[in-house]
C-alpha cells in the first residue's frame, strides 16, 4: 500500500502534484467503485472474547457486550513508555485453539495495574486487543481472503470503537508517574476547578497566581506527553469511552496517604494509582490553558508551546468549540495530530468517531495514487457534512490543508433548539442523505420549501387559550402558544397547515409525557413544537412555507422560525425565501451487521440559483440555519445541488 501521507500540503500543492482540479479529484475519489458500506460485525460483539483472571492465569470466557457491559476495556500503548519495565511472561493466556496455557507478551506492570483495577471496581471480565483480537495473521491481513483468522481479524478491528461504547469499564494506561506531594497538590488543585472561575470566559480565580498556574501548567505538560496521548488508535478508544473513560495515573507509594485524605475521593482507593475521570482531566486542563491564555500577561515561550501541546492532546471540545458549531474539524484535526503506524487507517479512526455510514475503500485508493487527506474530505461530504458555500467572493483557500479546508469551509451556524442541552451532539446530525459528489455540486435528497407569509407572533393575546386536556408530551403552556397559532392559521384561512397542526396536537395529547419518543422523526418533530411554543412566547416571527414547485403553488404546510433582524421584518408578505429540509432516520443496520449510522437532519435557508447544468435540479447556496415545523406527508423528497464553493472551484493546477 502507498502509505505518503499528504496531510500538510497545501490544496493548490495536492492539485499540481496530482495534475487535476480539487474538484475532479473529489468527484474521482467519492465514486461508488471506492465505496464501502462502513458495517460492523455484531457477532464479534455479541460473543465479546475476554479474559477472566485466575491469580496470575487469563482463561478465556465470551461474553454478548451488547447485554454484558460489566467488562473493562483497556486502552494502553503497544510500544512501552520511557517509564515503564517493558519485561513480560509473569501472567499465562488460555489458547485460542486449545485449553493449554501461553505466555502473554503483554508487559507485566500493564496486566499488574489493570488487574489491580478489577479487584478495585470488582470486575471479572478484561477485553485487550492483544490477547482478544487474533494475532497470529497475514502481514497484509487486510487483503486476505484466504484465512478465516484473518477475516476474524478485520471484523474486530471494524467493531473495536463499539468495544469501549458499551464497556462500563472503558480504563487508559499513563505511564508517567506522581512523584512528589507536590504534584499531588497541583493535581488535586487542578481536578477540583479551583483554579480557574467561569462556564465559559475561563479566568484564573482570585486566590490563583500566574506562577501557581503556570506550574500546574507544566504538570499537565508532563502527563499529557505520555504516549498515550500521541497515538490516534488511543484517541478513538478515548472518543468512544466517553464519560465513562477512566485514566490510571501511578503514583509513589510515599504518597498513598495524601491521596487517601483528598476530599470526594477524586483519585479513587486503587493503591499506587490515581483513578481519573478523562473528560474531568481534560475539562479543567482546558480550563486552565484558555484561562491563562487570556490572563493578559506576557507568559514565557515554554509556557506557550505547553498550552498547545496540553490542548492538542487533552481538549474538551464543549469548552473549546461554540454551542453552533460542528465538532468534525476539531475531530480531523486532532486525529491527524497523533501518530498511526499506517496513515490510511485516519478513514477508518475518522468514519468510527464521527459514526460514517459510508467508508472509503482505503486499498483501492492508495492503488489509484490517490491523494490521503483528500480522501478524508471526500468522505466527510460523502457521508452529508455541509460546506459553506455561500461565498460571494473568491476567498483564497488554495494555501490552507484539506483540514484547514474544512475548519474554514465546513458551515458551523447552526441552530440547535433552545432546550437541547447538548448542543454539539444535536450539530453532529445535521447532516444531508443519499449524497453523490458531481462536477456540479454535491447532490442529495430532501424537501425544498418557498416562504411568503409573515406571522407576527407578538400580535397575540397575551391570555392563553385555555385547553381541555393537558396532558402528553408538550408542557400545558407550550400547547396553549401553539393552539393560538392554529387559531391564527384558521383565521388567515390557512386551513390545511392549521389541520395538520391540530391534528399533532391530538395525537400529542394521547402520548404518555413520561415515556420518550423513539421513532426519530417523532422526536424530531416533538423538539420542532418546542421551539415553535418558545418563538411565540419571545413574541418572535414565524414564517409560513409550502413545497417548491416552479409550476404549480402548494398550500402552506410548514412554519419556521425567522430571525429577529431581517431586512424585510416589516412587511407581512416580504419577497420569498427558501428553505431545504431533510430529516432521515439512522440505519440500524441488520441482526448481522451494525450499520455504523445517526439520524440526520437539517433545516437551512438557501438562495436558489439557476441550474447551468440543464438538469431542472435546483441548485442552492447556504444562507444559514432556520428552525421549524415541517409537515411533508405525501410529497416525496426531490434532488437538489449544493454548488462548491467558488474558492474552491478556482483550484486548479
Amino acid at each position: 500500500m502507498n502509505d505518503d501521507d499528504d496531510k500538510d500540503q497545501s490544496l493548490h500543492e495536492l492539485s499540481l502534484g496530482h495534475g487535476a482540479s480539487i474538484i475532479s479529484q473529489l468527484v474521482d475519489i467519492g465514486s461508488e467503485q471506492n465505496q464501502q458500506r462502513h458495517t460492523k460485525f455484531r457477532p464479534f460483539v455479541s460473543r465479546l472474547q475476554c479474559l477472566r483472571p485466575q491469580g496470575r492465569e487469563l482463561r478465556r470466557t465470551s461474553i454478548n457486550a451488547f447485554h454484558e457491559q460489566q467488562y473493562v476495556a483497556l486502552s494502553y500503548t503497544w510500544e512501552p513508555s520511557e517509564y515503564e519495565d517493558p519485561c513480560n511472561g509473569r501472567y499465562r493466556v488460555e489458547g485460542w485453539d486449545v485449553n493449554r496455557l501461553k505466555l502473554s507478551a503483554v508487559r507485566n506492570c500493564v496486566l499488574d495495574r489493570v488487574l489491580s483495577y478489577m479487584r478495585y471496581a470488582k470486575v471479572q471480565f478484561l477485553w485487550i486487543d492483544a490477547e482478544c483480537i487474533y494475532q497470529d495473521t497475514c502481514d497484509d491481513v487486510a487483503a486476505c481472503t484466504s484465512h478465516r483468522r484473518c477475516t476474524q481479524k478485520r471484523d474486530a478491528l471494524q467493531a473495536m470503537d463499539l468495544v469501549y461504547r458499551l464497556s462500563k469499564h472503558p480504563v487508559a494506561l499513563l505511564a508517567r508517574p506522581l512523584q512528589t506531594e507536590f504534584e499531588l497538590d497541583l493535581l488535586t488543585d487542578i481536578l477540583s476547578g479551583h483554579l480557574v472561575d467561569g462556564d465559559c470566559n475561563f479566568r484564573l480565580s482570585r486566590p490563583t497566581t500566574v506562577d501557581k498556574a503556570t506550574e500546574a501548567l507544566s504538570l499537565l505538560g508532563e502527563i499529557t506527553r505520555d504516549i498515550w496521548w500521541s497515538r490516534a488508535w488511543t484517541f478513538q478508544e478515548n472518543y468512544h469511552g466517553g464519560d465513562r473513560m477512566r485514566l490510571l495515573i501511578r503514583h509513589d507509594q510515599s504518597l498513598e496517604r495524601q491521596k487517601l485524605r483528598v476530599r470526594h475521593g477524586i483519585f479513587g482507593e486503587i493503591p499506587g494509582e490515581l483513578c481519573v475521570w478523562s473528560v474531568a482531566f481534560s475539562t479543567e486542563a482546558t480550563r486552565l490553558c484558555l484561562a491563562l491564555r487570556g490572563a493578559g500577561v506576557e507568559l514565557r515561550p515554554d509556557d506557550v508551546r505547553r498550552i498547545d501541546d496540553v490542548l492538542r492532546a487533552a481538549t474538551r471540545y464543549t469548552a473549546v468549540l461554540h454551542e453552533s458549531s460542528t465538532m468534525t474539524p476539531a475531530v480531523v484535526t486532532d486525529i491527524e495530530a497523533r501518530g498511526l503506524s499506517k496513515p490510511w487507517d485516519r478513514l477508518a479512526i475518522l468514519a468510527n468517531c464521527c459514526q460514517y455510514p459510508v467508508r472509503l475503500d482505503c486499498e483501492a485508493l492508495s492503488k489509484q495514487y490517490h491523494s490521503l487527506s483528500l480522501s478524508v474530505l471526500a468522505m466527510c461530504l460523502l457521508n452529508g457534512e455541509i460546506l459553506d458555500n455561500n461565498d460571494s467572493s473568491l476567498e483564497l483557500v488554495a494555501p490552507l490543508t484539506t483540514s484547514g479546508f474544512l475548519k474554514r469551509k465546513l458551515f458551523g451556524a447552526f441552530s440547535a433548539p433552545e432546550d437541547d442541552p447538548r448542543r454539539l451532539s444535536f450539530n453532529k446530525g445535521c447532516r444531508l442523505t443519499d449524497v453523490k459528489l458531481t462536477v456540479g455540486g454535491i447532490l442529495t435528497k430532501g424537501h425544498l420549501w418557498k416562504l411568503s407569509h409573515v406571522i407576527d407572533t407578538s400580535m397575540f393575546r397575551k391570555k392563553l387559550p385555555w385547553i381541555n386536556n393537558p396532558s402528553g408530551r408538550l408542557k400545558p403552556n407550550q400547547r396553549r402558544r401553539l393552539l393560538q397559532l392554529v387559531y391564527r392559521l384558521n383565521k388567515l384561512k390557512h386551513y390545511p397547515l392549521a389541520g395538520q397542526m391540530d391534528e399533532y396536537l391530538a395525537t400529542d395529547a394521547k402520548s404518555n409525557a413520561k415515556k420518550a419518543y423513539t421513532p426519530f422523526t417523532e422526536n424530531y418533530l416533538h423538539c420542532m413544537a418546542a421551539e415553535i411554543a418558545a418563538a411565540i412566547k419571545a413574541c418572535r416571527k414565524l414564517r409560513l412555507g409550502s413545497i417548491w414547485c416552479p409550476t404549480r403553488r402548494s398550500p402552506y404546510s410548514a412554519v419556521f422560525v425567522w430571525p429577529d433582524k431581517d431586512e424585510d421584518e416589516d412587511e407581512a408578505h416580504p419577497p420569498p425565501a427558501f428553505v431545504f429540509t431533510s430529516a432521515w432516520f439512522r440505519d440500524p443496520g441488520s441482526k448481522t451487521y451494525e450499520a455504523n449510522d445517526i439520524d440526520r437532519h437539517v433545516s437551512l435557508e438557501v438562495s436558489l440559483e439557476e441550474a447551468l447544468d440543464g438538469t431542472g435540479v435546483p441548485h442552492l447556496r447556504v444562507r444559514r440555519s432556520l428552525l421549524g415545523m415541517c409537515f411533508f406527508h405525501g410529497y416525496p423528497r426531490t434532488k437538489v445541488v449544493f454548488p462548491w464553493p467558488r474558492a474552491l472551484q478556482a483550484v486548479k493546477p
